[in-house]
C-alpha cells in the first residue's frame, strides 16, 4: 500500500496573518492559541485586527521552550483548551509539537502559525517529545492526520533572527539524502513518486534560493527566494520527509548530539545538518557533494562538524558515538556500514574536512 499525507491546506504570504479570521471561521469560533511569548507578541497584533467586527473569542497560552511531557500536560489542564474549537500552534517546532498532541488528544482542529521557520514540524503528523532537562529526545508521537491548516506569514519570517531561518534550510537539507536512503530500504517501494519529487525539489530550492534568502533576512525583506524556502523548509521538508520512508544518519546522530554537554544550545535543524555531513561520508557520497553541503552550511552559518557545536575532545565523542548509536532507531535505517569504528571514522573525518579543506 501506497499513502501520502499532507495537511489540509498551507498558505504563505506577506501580513496574511491580518485575514486569518477570513481562513479559518469556518472551522469555529473559539480559539486558542498557544505559543512561546516572543511568537505571540509578534503574531498578536494582526490577529487581534483579523478578529474585529467578529463575535470570535481568543485566548493566549504561552508556551514552554522544551515539548516534554510536564508542558503537554500542564497546557491539557487549562479551560479554555477543553472548550476550543480550535488550537493554533504559533512559533516554531517545541510549541507547535506540544499544539499538534493536545489538539489530537481534544480531538479538536488544528491549525499552525509559522513565525520560526527553522524546522519542518508545522506540516507534519509527528510529535518529538524531549525529556523535561531537554537533553534528549525521549520518544516521538505519530497522529492520524496532519493540521488543518499552516499559515506562514512571510513578513514576520523576514523580521525574525536569521539563525531560524538557516536552521530551518539545514533540517530541509536532509530531506532529499535520507529520503533517497529510504527508497534503499526493503520498504522503500512504498514510497510514492511524489514523495521523491518532492524530497528532490526541497533540496532544489535550499540549493538555489538559501543564500539569497538568508540575505533577505539579514535585510529584513520580503523577497520571492525567502517565500520559495519558506516553501521548502515548512512544507516540502516535512511532506517529503513524512512519506518517504523516515530519517537516518542525519536525525540519528543529531537528535544525539543534543546530550553532548552544549548540545542543548543549538537547535534541530542546526544539529541534524552536522549530522547529515557525516550520512555523506558513511554512504559514500562523492568529495565534492560533501564539501557543497559544508560550503553552503559556512555561508548560512550552520554548524558543519562537531566541532561547530563546542566539541573540544572530537575524537571522544564520535568513540561514544559509534557505541552509543548503534541500536538507535534512525540509525539502523542506513544501508551501509553503520559499526562502531565507521561512525566514529566518518565523524572525526568531516571534522578533518572542516578544519583543513574549507
Amino acid at each position: 500500500m501506497k499513502r501520502i499525507n499532507f495537511p489540509a491546506s498551507f498558505i504563505v504570504g506577506s501580513d496574511i496573518l491580518k485575514s486569518f479570521s477570513d481562513h479559518t471561521s469556518c472551522f469555529g469560533n473559539k480559539y486558542v492559541f498557544i505559543g512561546g511569548e516572543r511568537s505571540l507578541k509578534a503574531a498578536r497584533p494582526s490577529l487581534e485586527e483579523s478578529f474585529k467586527g467578529t463575535s470570535a473569542k481568543c485566548t493566549y497560552i504561552p508556551c514552554g521552550k522544551v515539548c516534554c511531557d510536564s508542558e503537554i500536560n500542564r497546557i491539557g489542564e487549562i479551560k479554555e483548551l477543553k472548550e476550543a474549537d480550535i488550537i493554533v500552534g504559533v512559533g516554531g517546532g517545541s510549541c507547535m509539537d506540544v499544539t499538534r498532541t493536545r489538539a489530537n488528544r481534544e480531538k479538536k482542529t488544528l491549525i499552525m502559525i509559522v513565525t520560526t521557520p527553522s524546522s519542518d514540524a508545522p506540516c507534519t503528523n509527528v510529535s518529538v517529545i524531549y525529556a523535561e532537562d531537554g537533553h534528549r529526545v525521549a520518544y516521538d508521537l505519530q497522529f492520524p492526520k496532519c493540521p488543518d491548516m499552516v499559515m506562514v506569514d512571510s513578513k514576520v519570517i523576514a523580521n525574525a533572527p536569521v539563525r531560524l531561518l538557516a536552521a530551518g534550510m539545514g533540517d530541509a537539507l536532509t530531506t532529499w539524502y535520507e529520503g533517497k536512503t529510504g527508497k534503499q530500504n526493503p520498504s522503500g517501494t512504498n514510497i510514492t513518486r511524489t514523495a521523491s519529487a518532492l524530497c528532490s525539489l526541497c533540496r532544489d530550492i535550499i540549493f538555489e534560493d538559501g543564500l539569497a534568502a538568508y540575505r533577505s533576512v539579514k535585510a529584513k525583506s520580503v523577497t520571492p527566494q525567502l517565500e520559495s524556502v519558506i516553501e521548502a523548509n515548512c512544507f516540502l521538508s516535512g511532506i517529503g520527509a513524512l512519506n518517504s520512508n523516515g530519517t537516518v544518519c542525519a536525525h540519528g546522530l543529531g537528535d544525539w548530539l543534543v546530550s553532548v554537554p552544549g548540545g542543548e544550545n543549538f537547535m534541530h535543524g542546526e544539529r541534524v545538518f552536522a549530522g547529515l555531513i557525516v550520512q555523506t561520508v558513511l554512504e559514500e557520497y562523492p568529495l565534492e557533494e560533501t564539501l557543497k553541503l559544508m560550503r553552503f552550511g559556512r555561508e548560512v552559518g550552520l554548524p558543519v562538524c562537531v566541532g561547530d557545536l563546542g566539541v573540544t575532545d572530537t575524537a571522544a565523542v564520535a568513540k561514544k558515538a559509534g557505541i552509543e548509536l548503534q541500536n538507535d532507531h534512525f540509525m539502523v535505517n542506513l544501508c551501509c556500514d553503520r559499526s562502531p569504528d565507521k561512525v566514529e571514522g566518518a565523524i572525526n573525518y568531516v571534522q578533518y574536512l572542516a578544519d583543513n579543506c574549507l
